[in-house]
């Protein structure tokens, strides 16, 4: 089992770069399928969830080459094949075959879609978004001989169904109309990919309008992983140090800028670099909400610096609980109490632990805590970490951490 020694106590300092977003990648990856000519993404990150994503679109026939951070997806020769469940059910953005499959083969066998096991994660709203547009469901498969544009109404926005209407809706008859839409960076990210393939997309107040369009392949430079930045930047505060962030001011971060300003941290933008200084003067409130709302998965990671300092709240509002992760922080002296949709976390002293990587922010957060503890911890299970931070113990040693991953 692979594990992170961590030997806390130093104050870390300097600058990073986060690598390309990771849930802007992965459902550009899987949309690839629905196209049919050759796609350039470049900035995509070197992480497990992506190598996952890689293999599964190269079962079906894709033929993918890594340059560096540059793929080359190339998908006129894909074919329908019932993906391996082992690698579907390891990663969660495998639901995003529902809508490559019906779009392009006009079929897809549900499958168990994994990923992190915070909560309870159905797939309603994306069979809602296949039966809007005329697919037929049974308990197994989808079908959809012919896909006809329709108006799509979500009661609440989801990244994973308006990813799957957007990519289902370009291969209907007509004009389709997504309301209630999410609209996230990654979001907004696969829609320039897709009009770069030839997709006829339009924003519109609270949604999408798409035309049915023939897609060719696509190209697109993947924004940097916002919570990769949200996490660096968390960790300056958490070592009483000073970190820069390159390129975090564009990444729509606003929310998450406001809550820890709120709490006395301090923020310096100098173009599009943000630089994260200063303790919290006073408890943390964290809200979290769908774009621009605080990012939910940045949740985890506000924990333990709540605990360091003067404790806080968490309401958590984009998923029924996610909260399992603070099992794992109590390891190091955090103490809690959890709601339901709530977490009030105290001021607690940290001291080294050995723990387990619940998930992969959760993971995120238990090195947060080791890193501040002084003495030596131990991380295990730390391969799900690893799914969405690319080079994480090279980039927490630039920064001065002593720290070492093993497999």
């Amino acid at each position: 089992m692979s594990y992170f020694k961590v030997f806390g106590g130093k104050r870390l300092c300097g600058e990073i770069e986060p690598s390309g977003s990771k849930n802007a990648s992965l459902p550009i990856i899987f949309a690839s399928l629905a196209t049919c000519g050759i796609s350039e993404l470049k900035n995509v990150p070197d992480i497990g969830d992506v190598r996952v994503a890689i293999k599964i679109i190269e079962s079906f026939g894709a033929k993918v080459k890594r340059a560096g951070n540059t793929l080359c997806i190339d998908t006129r020769n894909v074919f329908y094949t019932m993906p391996d469940k082992a690698l579907t059910s390891s990663i969660r953005a495998s639901s995003y075959l529902i809508g490559s499959c019906v779009a392009r083969f006009g079929v897809f066998h549900l499958s168990e879609f994994g990923g992190c096991n915070f909560c309870n994660r159905p797939i309603d709203m994306h069979l809602f978004a296949a039966a809007s547009l005329g697919a037929e469901i049974s308990s197994c498969e989808i079908s959809a001989i012919r896909l006809a544009g329709a108006k799509i109404y979500f009661d609440k926005p989801s990244v994973g169904a308006t990813i799957n209407a957007l990519i289902m809706a370009l291969s209907a008859c007509g004009e389709s109309e997504i309301f209630g839409a999410a609209k996230e960076p990654h979001v907004k990210a696969l829609v320039d990919y897709l009009i770069s393939a030839g997709a006829d997309i339009e924003e519109i107040p609270f949604g999408y309008k798409i035309r049915k369009s023939e897609l060719h392949g696509g190209t697109l430079e993947v924004l940097p992983d916002m919570i990769e930045a949200g996490t660096y930047m968390l960790l300056a505060p958490m070592t009483e140090g000073r970190i820069t962030v390159r390129n975090a001011a564009k990444l729509e971060l606003d929310s998450f800028f406001e809550t820890i300003t709120d709490a006395g941290i301090g923020i310096s933008i100098h173009g599009e670099d943000v630089t994260v200084y200063g303790e919290p003067q006073r408890p943390f409130l964290v809200t979290t909400a769908p774009h621009p709302g605080y990012p939910t998965d940045l949740q985890p990671q506000t924990a333990p610096l709540m605990s360091k300092y003067f404790g806080g709240i968490i309401n958590e509002n984009v998923w029924q609980s996610r909260f399992s992760y603070l099992d794992s922080l109590g390891a190091f002296g955090v103490r809690y109490k959890t709601m339901s949709s709530r977490a009030e976390v105290y001021h607690s002293k940290l001291y080294p632990a050995e723990t387990f990587a619940p998930d992969l922010r959760g993971g995120a957060a238990a090195v947060m805590c080791a890193l501040t503890a002084r003495g030596e911890s131990t991380i295990k299970n730390a391969e799900i970490i690893l799914r969405g931070y690319s080079d994480f113990e090279s980039k927490l040693r630039r920064l001065g951490a002593n720290v070492l991953y093993k497999e």
